[in-house]
């Protein structure tokens, strides 16, 4: 039988769309019933499973364009383990720091990015890229770390009733802020996705210097193929 882990590159080119137009899906029903039935505890936990979706999404796309993800030891939970994705979101730190290689200077507290020659793209990557530069310390906080290993927890938390030395009931667990925090962070791990399909556009050579896009491969593939090829999931519990 097929899988993800088998697909050959080529073949993996037209995959990582549908999974990300699903994980879109599950984040505009999660932000519809906050907005119409207040039930943030289940909005939370779609905005999680939105999340775990993206970042299959991301591993796809990468795999697509012929970077080594699914060669990194324990690949096969990636598609399994909704644990190991999210761990792999902290990871998720390391390419939103890649993207920081598109210049920028600080003006006024705001990221200017490289300036490109239509305005359409203007707009793109500064309504995306510059969020996702932009939101690279929050990222790489202690308390960003904790939430993301939280998710798993605070998924359930979100749809199931459980007794721990009390009852836990979802939605005195998991409250407004809860669900504000949880979709900042959501928005995050989305950014990563869009700024690679911008890297990956085929006509981003256009817009963008072929030096500077062709750093940014390279950048990416020393972060994939080097960096993490030997990370390990084994201790995840």
């Amino acid at each position: 039988m097929s899988r993800f882990l088998n697909i050959s590159p080529k073949n993996s080119k037209v995959l990582h769309e549908p999974i990300y137009k699903n994980a879109l899906k599950l984040k505009k029903d999660a932000l519809l019933i906050a907005e119409i039935n207040k039930s943030f505890p289940s909005a939370t936990s779609l905005l999680i499973l939105s999340s775990e979706e993206v970042i299959k999404s991301i591993l796809v796309l990468l795999h697509s364009q012929g970077y080594k993800t699914y060669l990194i030891k324990d690949s096969k939970k990636f598609f399994s383990d909704h644990r190991v994705r999210h761990q792999l979101a902290q990871l998720m730190e390391l390419s939103t720091g890649i993207l920081e290689s598109f210049e920028k200077k600080a003006s006024n507290g705001q990221v200017t990015l490289l300036k490109t020659k239509s305005e359409f793209w203007n707009g793109i990557v500064n309504g995306i890229l510059e969020i996702a530069l932009a939101s690279k310390p929050f990222l790489d906080s202690a308390q960003r770390v904790k939430k993301l290993m939280e998710f798993n927890d605070k998924k359930n938390q979100g749809l199931y009733v459980d007794f721990r030395d009390k009852l836990l009931i979802p939605h005195l667990e998991i409250s407004e802020s809860d669900f504000i925090e949880t979709r900042l962070i959501v928005n995050s791990i989305f950014n990563v996705y869009k700024g690679l399909k911008i890297i990956f556009h085929p006509k981003v050579q256009n817009h963008f210097k072929n030096d500077d896009i062709e750093l940014l491969k390279k950048q990416l593939q020393v972060l994939i193929d080097e960096a993490l090829k030997d990370y390990s999931f084994q201790n995840i519990k």
